[in-house]
């Protein structure tokens, strides 16, 4: 464990012996997956041994630990995260080549600490961006809302959302494929189009993750219902095993995030 990661662990801790001591909810900033991944190994050493992940979305790579009071059930928490969708303005819009870097690199320009954002999902028509939702800490919402109006050279708007409206828009497209196993580093290759050895890069400098936890062994067997997240490339949701082909290659069914 690096020493950020090893800090932002004591932190979450401190905030779990809160949660236990005064039996009340208490919440984390936005977590990166390293995070994740280390506080789910560590849950052992919390007290109370309880927490709950979420990010607006169910799938969400970015998520918020919550240290529930006793006896509180995950139904009856309600995160502090809010849905802002930002919609492009620009009447240069032909020329938009807006990226989600371009969209987190503007707010960000604002003064915005990274940990108080989530995910970005964006939204694009005939290849260009129209819209985004970023999801981010309810505290920043108005001051996102005011400040952020340039993303790139494009002029936005941005208004408070329900998470309901960015899970309506993302667009998810149905991929087939086939695979010699079922190993994480063969199927990312498939589903990218990338070498083992490009692969194995992307995992061992900890790009890859498994359901919002960071993975690190290319040989982990996916499962349907997994998550997968490539930074740089993109995400996928493995749906399913076909069957086989008479070279036993396994047929699989994905989908992957527009």
């Amino acid at each position: 464990m690096d020493k950020e990661v090893s800090l932002a662990f004591r932190h979450l801790l401190d905030l779990a012996r809160a949660a236990y001591n005064k039996n009340i909810n208490m919440f984390s900033d936005f977590l990166s997956v390293r995070e994740v991944a280390v506080l789910k190994r560590q849950a052992a050493d919390l007290p109370g041994g309880r927490f709950f992940l979420f990010g607006g979305l169910d799938d969400a790579e970015r998520v918020m630990a919550c240290f529930p009071a006793l006896y509180e059930e995950r139904e009856d928490i309600k995160f502090p995260i809010s849905c802002i969708e930002i919609q492009v303005k620009s009447a240069k819009f032909e020329q938009n080549s807006l990226t989600h870097r371009d969209f987190l690199g503007a707010i960000l320009g604002l003064g915005i600490d990274r940990k108080l954002l989530g995910d970005i999902y964006l939204i694009t028509e005939n290849n260009k961006a129209v819209k985004a939702f970023i999801f981010c800490n309810e505290k920043i919402e108005n001051f996102l809302i005011k400040e952020l109006i340039q993303v790139g050279r494009h002029q936005v708007g941005c208004i408070a959302v329900s998470a309901d409206e960015a899970l309506v828009v993302r667009k998810i497209e149905d991929r087939y494929g086939t695979v010699s196993s079922l190993r994480l580093d063969v199927v990312i290759g498939e589903v990218f189009n990338l070498s083992r050895s490009k692969v194995k890069d992307l995992i061992d400098k900890e790009k890859v993750a498994v359901n919002a936890c960071a993975v690190i062994q290319g040989h982990y067997q996916v499962k349907p219902s997994d998550i997968i997240s490539v930074r740089g490339f993109g995400k996928f949701i493995f749906y399913e095993i076909l069957g086989h082909t008479k070279k036993e290659k396994i047929q699989i069914h994905l989908g992957k995030y527009c």
